[in-house]
């Protein structure tokens, strides 16, 4: 991409950094034309299409150590890294292997489909099932797993067929037992249904696959990430006639872009329509209309495109009250796929959104997370929120990804959490004052300058604004702030003006960070020297005196404290620590918000490690979160609340024994 890109004529370069939509047609024909005498251009090409060159990376060896590593994830329950793996073996692996009884090919497909069921994607399973049978049509465990998926669909008869077939094709006794047992599951489960049983409207076997897209992967790297471009049946008329539905009116962002990424979106557009129309050479003529339609399609699914992403967590084995079933380490968010919704994507954007998206395999879900006004907008979060950054980096990631300014009341007006998430601490003591770098103040000038300028926006709701400075406890910052002659002033306490030398502060928490780096890959490696955690703790100490009360970062150490006490069977302290955590980020967030609810899932399984009677209360509070960002689909979207909550049942009917710790 980078020798492409240089060899560009800087005139040609000019004129595709300047474009508009309306003058895209003519830079891209433009572009074609010089790449079309090219030859590095054609040899690009070439390496693309052809199975035999590297850059469509296949590899056998590869491939087998991917598949392994998916393996190994799979048994360790981590299903969304083994579906990584298993995809990435599938993306190596040669396509040109002699057709034999278990192709290598559908054994992968069938390893992922596995991967996916686990994680609920039952239709993605049944189409990898079905992939691995076109490959293998008398493969038995291809059979028995879609079989296995039909059944959690309802529907049995389907499931009833697939079970059957994979019986004939089963060899091993113990694989026929299986089978048979998940086969009287379906019978009954038919029969239970009678006559008013659903019949599914299309086979999954009959949904049209997509084609190979191994040779396409590598096209679309750009300075943000890696994209995939999916084609079905691609012709010049879906890409250029105004009323297709793909490009249902969706809004692009490409006036707004820089100009490397014009120049960039130019490039991969006249090589991906070559490598389309080496597939489709009699429908996708290759032309400037076109590729210029792509350019507007790439920036269409950049703007509107959703991370389609699971909440992963440890699967917990055995009884809530044994320690190694603590779920100390953070809930993670991980993406499994990236897709457009049409109307998902007419939510604007805001940083304090009021309803919340989530996904249960590939439906988008939208919750309403607090009261809304008849006639008030729906906002969701595009993924920056208030208290999760502060300002300055909601605002460049939403120029960077979005192309836009956010304008949100997270955004206009001042608010706790953008104050103290990267403070500095008064050196007066006592003075819970705000010091902030200039970086930051300057920043916080541009929404106390809209504030004041602007006071009728504002007065609608000027009591929210009150409500959270007085939950923090800084009420002085609430009156000086609201003075219009007041300046924020770098380096200077907000308070009472006491000054901070932050250079100095700066190299202070410098030193003090790789003690927590070696305290987090201690965590990491599961074994906690006890010098390494006593290191941690003074460290700690340290950075209070430095840092804000409420600046995040404690909170990340707190939480990391949490981790390494209970590793170490200091249930206690683990506890201590988790509740300081949590007692930052409820001042960064609100109280209800659903990063609160996710630690307080780790606070509970403490609370109930220790035997503390108020892990109840916890578990009341959060399920009233969950329920409240997630509805009926909590429990489905959490497997581990189920847990908690059964740990609760249990609590209601025995005492409580506290786990006695001991130290490492």
């Amino acid at each position: 991409m980078e020798k492409l890109k240089s060899a560009v004529p800087e005139a040609l370069k000019q004129e595709i950094w300047k474009s508009t939509p309306t003058e895209l047609p003519s830079t891209c024909s433009s572009l074609l034309d010089f790449f079309h005498h090219l030859p590095q251009f054609h040899q690009m090409v070439k390496d693309l299409t052809d199975p035999a060159m590297a850059l469509c990376c296949k590899d056998q060896s590869a491939a087998l150590e991917a598949k392994l590593k998916g393996n190994e994830c799979f048994s360790k329950g981590d299903y969304p890294n083994a579906l990584l793996s298993y995809s990435q073996a599938l993306r190596l692996a040669p396509v040109d292997i002699d057709d034999m009884e278990k192709n290598p090919l559908a054994v992968l497909y069938v390893n992922r489909a596995s991967a996916l069921q686990k994680m609920g994607l039952l239709l993605e399973c049944l189409r990898d099932c079905s992939r691995a049978l076109r490959l293998s049509p008398h493969y038995a465990k291809a059979w028995f797993r879609r079989g296995k998926a039909n059944i959690s669909l309802g529907k049995f008869e389907d499931a009833i067929r697939d079970l059957n077939i994979s019986l004939k094709a089963e060899i091993s006794s113990s694989g026929k037992r299986q089978i048979e047992a998940e086969l009287n599951i379906a019978l009954d489960k038919h029969k239970g249904m009678g006559s008013s049983g659903k019949k599914p409207n299309q086979n999954i076997s009959e949904v049209p696959d997509e084609p190979d897209q191994v040779k396409l992967q590598c096209l679309f790297k750009t300075t943000k990430g890696r994209g995939m471009f999916c084609v079905d049946g691609v012709s010049e008329a879906s890409l250029v006639h105004k009323e297709d539905p793909y490009a249902a009116d969706l809004s692009h962002n490409y006036p707004h872009l820089s100009p490397e990424s014009k120049l960039e979106m130019h490039i991969y557009s006249i090589i991906l329509v070559h490598c389309l129309q080496h597939f489709y050479t009699t429908e996708l003529p290759i032309s400037g209309i076109v590729i210029s339609k792509l350019v507007i399609l790439l920036s269409q699914i950049q703007v509107n495109s959703m991370a389609i992403v699971r909440m992963q967590a440890p699967e917990v084995r055995g009884s809530v009250y044994e320690p190694g079933n603590a779920l100390t380490s953070s809930l993670e968010q991980v993406k499994v796929g990236q897709v457009v919704y049409v109307a998902g994507s007419l939510f604007n954007h805001s940083c304090r959104p009021n309803i919340h998206a989530y996904f249960l395999s590939r439906t988008l879900y939208l919750q309403a997370t607090e009261y809304i006004l008849a006639g008030s907008e729906l906002e969701l979060s595009y993924g920056p929120q208030v208290g999760q950054w502060d300002f300055k980096d909601r605002q460049q990631l939403l120029e960077d990804r979005y192309s836009f300014t956010c304008q949100c009341t997270g955004c206009s007006e001042l608010n706790v959490s953008d104050l103290v998430i990267n403070a500095y601490r008064c050196t007066k003591p006592n003075c819970l004052g705000v010091i902030l770098d200039s970086t930051i103040a300057r920043y916080e000038k541009q929404k106390l300058k809209l504030l004041l300028d602007a006071p009728a926006v504002y007065s609608s709701s000027p009591h929210k604004q009150i409500d959270r400075l007085k939950g923090a406890n800084i009420n002085e910052v609430a009156r000086r702030i609201f003075v219009s002659d007041y300046e924020l002033e770098p380096q200077h306490c907000l308070v009472c003006g006491s000054y901070r030398d932050l250079e100095a502060s700066c190299a202070a928490t410098s030193q003090v960070e790789s003690f927590c780096k070696r305290l987090q890959d201690a965590i990491a490696s599961n074994e906690v020297p006890n010098n390494i955690l006593q290191d941690a703790l003074r460290c700690t100490d340290l950075l209070r005196t430095i840092l804000h009360p409420y600046n995040k970062r404690i909170a990340e150490v707190e939480d990391n404290l949490a981790q390494a006490f209970c590793l170490v069977g200091e249930l206690q302290a683990a506890l201590d620590h988790c509740k300081a955590s949590i007692q930052i980020l409820e001042k960064l967030y609100d109280p209800n918000h659903i990063a609160i609810g996710n630690e307080l899932i780790k606070f509970a399984s403490l609370q109930i490690l220790v035997g503390d009677s108020a892990a109840s209360d916890s578990m009341s509070r959060i399920t009233a979160i969950f329920s409240r960002y997630y509805g009926s689909h909590a429990d489905d979207t959490y497997p581990f609340l189920r847990h908690l909550k059964a740990s609760q049942d249990v609590d209601k009917r025995f005492t409580f024994h506290p786990v006695v710790s001991s130290k490492n």
